[in-house]
């Protein structure tokens, strides 16, 4: 693993049993799988905390002004916010629900940052109400609504503009497969934020807006902020006068623990082994060095800012910091033979483990057979009635057998908070917390709460 990301995972904090069983911080994890059901979640705390605070050190080591705001969306447990929180965490929102959560987690309102592109007037109201530090607009309509409001509650708002990078494709452009996609979708990204031309215009117009402070620019991912924002907050001064009191560079921080790969990768994965080629779909990539990443990042903006004030500069980790705090427990209901591939039904799906417009192959461990070779590649599939319902194909593992546990890595991000009923309650989940302790921190939902708020006529 690459040094400085020794907290990253927790892979690290895995080991083997005298029985054979995966065992994390001295839990066995097939027994706590028994104990409370599968599918069960599994938070490690002490994973979670180093994260954060690893993440946080790397850039306030390098540049003091640093305000790491968690993205509540990627786990909106309360428990793994409040814990996030207790440790120094600022929250960015990007809805009322989010704001309700982060508010309940603890965290208060000059602590919380509000994205988006859609803010209703009643969450605008709440926000406000609870003396949000920054609200990020996102269109001129946004604007004058905010300003309206604000002005009506008799408060004037730090807000920042966000901009977007998105730059049309010209044909050529369409040579790469991703940009002719994303035209064939009407530039869905291009939605967001404001343009760069507009966003200038957003700075001349806030002149007008008696209720809104100007304080901040904003832009996702991180990877586009320095090539774009900077030279803008430098022109903004010399235009307009205004020096940005905060640099919000976004989120976007991948953990490095796990693959992203699209349909084409899983073609030409196929392609390749059908003329005798090594399958490369699995090869393990290196653990994201957050310390080398923000050298270069902060080193980027203290030169663009160079003659500057310095500002407050928010990033906006999520996936980063929950990812490999999680794993998911699974327990193998049958396993059969068919269309020439050796598939293996688990009792969670896509319905847990939902899916953005990628596939996230993880680490899988058979819990109840951690030292065995491998010895069959095997398709791991959900209990949903869709063909895309699979948390991994052609996976080499032991032999499986029916009542197997399954441990799915790096489970933390984007589970509990996208996880939906489709034909299954949702799973519990619990927390090995920094006292060794095994606490529950969502309850299974059962079938009366999933009928709880149908009525009759």
């Amino acid at each position: 693993m690459s040094e400085g990301s020794e907290d990253l995972t927790i892979k690290e904090s895995l080991s083997i049993g005298k029985n054979n069983h995966l065992i994390l911080r001295g839990i066995d994890l097939v027994e706590l799988g028994n104990e409370y059901g599968t599918p069960l979640f599994v938070f490690d705390e002490r994973t979670l905390t180093d994260t954060f605070e690893n993440f946080r050190r790397a850039f306030e080591s390098i540049y003091p002004k640093m305000m790491v705001c968690y993205s509540i969306k990627t786990n909106s447990n309360l428990a793994v916010c409040r814990i996030l929180g207790g440790r120094g965490a600022f929250a960015e929102v990007s809805s009322e629900l989010d704001l309700q959560v982060a508010l309940r987690a603890g965290f208060s309102g000059d602590r919380i940052i509000f994205d988006g592109p859609f803010k209703p007037e009643e969450a605008l109201r709440k926000a406000l109400r609870e003396k949000i530090l920054l609200i990020n607009v996102e269109s001129f309509s946004e604007m004058e609504r905010l300003d309206r409001i604000a002005g009506e509650m008799g408060i004037r708002q730090p807000v920042g503009i966000r901009v977007n990078t998105f730059k049309k494709s010209s044909l050529f452009d369409y040579r790469n497969l991703a940009n002719l996609i994303n035209a064939a979708y009407c530039n869905l990204d291009s939605r967001f934020g404001f343009s760069v031309e507009d966003a200038y215009l957003a700075f001349e117009r806030a002149k007008k807006f008696q209720n809104l402070s100007i304080e901040g620019v904003m832009t996702h991912p991180y990877r586009v902020a320095t090539r774009v924002l900077l030279p803008m907050m430098r022109e903004i001064h010399e235009r307009f006068g205004i020096e940005m009191r905060y640099l919000d560079i976004g989120g976007g921080f991948d953990p490095g623990t796990a693959r992203f790969v699209g349909t084409t990768d899983f073609v030409y994965d196929f392609l390749r082994r059908k003329i005798g080629l090594k399958s490369k779909l699995r090869e393990e990539k290196a653990a994201t060095n957050i310390e080398s990443t923000a050298k270069r990042l902060l080193g980027q903006i203290k030169e663009g800012l160079e003659g500057l004030s310095k500002p407050m500069i928010i990033v906006e980790p999520g996936r980063f910091l929950t990812s490999g705090a999680g794993i998911l427990l699974l327990r193998v209901d049958h396993v059969k033979d068919a269309g020439g591939y050796r598939w293996a039904m688990v009792d969670g799906g896509t319905n847990i483990i939902p899916r953005f417009n990628f596939i996230e192959l993880r680490k899988i461990v058979v819990a109840n057979k951690a030292s065995n070779g491998l010895e069959e590649q095997v398709n791991i599939v959900g209990p949903l009635l869709y063909n895309e319902d699979f948390i991994s194909l052609k996976t080499e593992l032991p032999k499986i057998s029916e009542g197997d546990t399954l441990s799915v890595l790096d489970c933390g991000a984007y589970t509990l908070s996208r996880a939906n009923q489709f034909l299954h309650p949702r799973p519990p989940a619990v927390l090995l917390n920094s006292n060794g302790e095994v606490k529950v921190i969502r309850e299974k939902e059962t079938f009366e709460d999933f009928c709880r708020k149908d009525m009759l006529s």
